[in-house]
């Protein structure tokens, strides 16, 4: 009986040794530590009539299902960087004071893509008209 347990406490420390070496020394992951599938959306925004970057664009990212949102804002060179963002179907919106928001069609983002954006944002139409150049000097501090 004592040669058995040994038998089987042997058995068990070589098979255990084995799989140790085969994960490279490390233990399995659990499901919940699996790789993530992500990409990288950046690119530049301009003003569509001036061709000048915008900076202060609000550059806001989600998926359909709308379990993911981020946000970043375009530095002074109209740069913008939506990293880690989920694979699968992105909407993309730019948003500033004094321009058209703009919506993206849907984006499919593949695992570990990165794709770049060019934007042209458009002014927005200024439906007051203004008799008298002192009120135009007031709504400007306003």
């Amino acid at each position: 009986m004592k040669n058995f347990r040994s038998f089987i406490l042997l058995t068990g420390t070589i098979l255990s040794t084995q799989l140790a070496l085969a994960n490279n020394g490390t233990s399995p992951k659990p499901n919940s530590e699996l790789p993530k599938e992500e990409g990288t959306v950046h690119g530049y925004v301009v003003d569509a009539n001036t061709r000048k970057p915008v900076c202060g664009v609000v550059v806001s990212a989600s998926n359909q299902k709308k379990s993911f949102k981020k946000e970043v804002a375009t530095d002074a060179s109209g740069y913008f960087k939506l990293e880690e963002m989920p694979a699968g179907d992105v909407l993309i919106y730019f948003d500033k004071k004094g321009y058209q928001m703009l919506k993206k069609s849907p984006l499919t983002l593949k695992n570990k893509s990165v794709m770049k954006l060019s934007v042209d944002l458009t002014e927005e139409e200024r439906d007051t008209v203004y008799e008298h150049p002192v009120l135009r000097l007031i709504d400007g501090i306003f």
